[in-house]
């Protein structure tokens, strides 16, 4: 049971709706769909609101460690809810870390090849694209019933990409077990669907007992991390866009360094769901996030009209904090940078060897 394959586990029609969508299988449960934003960016175009974070949304790999595995309904997922969606098989075996990240990597270059022949690809951007130094681990499904969840933080973070790891916060053991192995993630979203239980439970149709109870656990573990914190409002026009005195206790609770709203988009299947009014528009957002703003001392700093986000910071201090976070990251980025640029030019000079004197292998693609 725990060796079945990605089509053996999901049946044949469910893996072909997956890649009618544009998502390239990895392994036994992972994933890679490429963003329109990355789309935007490779085209010279505007990049998401990942950018206050310093990621390049061309370098930016979308992906999951656990395929249609989620212990949540939420109403206003786009994701397909399959049949089995919390059924993890008895004696399942997990891919290892290393396989994941080397694999979704792959997988991102094969997704993005189309792309080097298109007149509108800015050609510097490809080239840095086949080079990703970002990965959001929140494709599909619940990033921390992935069990090596650790490992694979520390496995992106030591190739030197950044991580940001979106949760629906249901199991704060997992959390716990992030600070314990030093494997903090360099953005850490912790998503709450609801100011209250009652509305929590209409929002995200939990599958599993006590969910309001544990995210509320994990709610009193950000402030124990050192990382950039995010609590993360997706928000629902006649959903969970109320009660914004309750969301400010959440966040007073949390204390996280920004709070992000993001206004529901009604894409994929969610539009079997909602209602395409229950979008709320950029100024519903920003009125919003004022209330929650004057009841918990944040700060409203930044909107991004296309993505439809409204940032709000802990203070100014923060704010600076998070600018030099970018810098180092920078840095970092410039050195692997330097690396691989060196391998494609040693690479050109070697075309004007003679066939019989050359060495065979493809391009050099960096680390893997």
């Amino acid at each position: 049971m725990g060796w079945l394959s990605a089509v053996e586990r999901l049946g044949e029609d469910a893996v072909r709706r997956y890649l009618r969508a544009g998502y390239m299988l990895v392994g036994r449960h992972s994933a890679v769909e490429v963003c329109r934003w990355t789309k935007s960016a490779l085209r010279g175009g505007h990049m998401c609101y990942k950018r206050w974070y310093g990621v390049s949304s061309h370098r930016c790999i979308q992906m999951t460690p656990v395929l249609n595995f989620c212990n949540f309904a939420c109403v206003f997922c786009w994701r397909p809810h399959l049949e089995g969606r919390f059924a993890i098989p008895e004696g399942w075996s997990w891919d290892e870390p290393r396989k994941i990240v080397d694999g979704v990597i792959h997988a991102q270059r094969k997704l993005l090849v189309g792309y080097k022949g298109n007149p509108q690809t800015v050609k510097e951007r490809f080239l840095e694209a086949m080079f990703p130094r970002h990965m959001a681990i929140s494709l599909d499904g619940e990033p921390i019933l992935y069990p090596r969840l650790a490992d694979l933080i520390n496995e992106v973070r030591g190739r030197g990409m950044t991580a940001f790891l979106v949760t629906n916060a249901s199991l704060p053991h997992r959390l716990e077990e992030l600070l314990r192995k030093g494997a903090e993630p360099t953005n850490l979203y912790v998503s709450v669907y609801g100011p209250s239980a009652e509305v929590f439970a209409k929002a995200a149709k939990p599958l599993t007992p006590r969910a309001w109870e544990l995210v509320m656990e994990s709610l009193d573990l950000v402030p124990k991390f050192s990382c950039r914190t995010i609590v993360r409002l997706t928000m629902v026009r006649g959903l969970n866009m109320v009660e914004p005195e309750g969301y400010s206790k959440l966040i007073e609770r949390a204390q996280p360094r920004f709070v992000e709203l993001k206004g529901y988009t009604w894409v994929g299947e969610s539009q079997r769901r909602l209602p395409i009014t229950a979008m709320p528009t950029l100024q519903e957002l920003e009125e919003f996030a004022r209330k929650i703003a004057a009841s918990t001392g944040y700060r409203l700093k930044l909107a991004d009209e296309k993505s439809r986000v409204v940032m709000l910071v802990r203070d100014e201090e923060t704010w600076e904090w998070n600018l030099k976070l970018i810098e180092e990251q920078r840095k970092v980025e410039e050195r692997l940078d330097a690396e691989w640029r060196g391998k494609i030019r040693d690479f050109k000079l070697r075309a004007y060897v003679p066939p019989h004197a050359r060495k065979p292998g493809p391009v050099p693609l960096g680390p893997e």
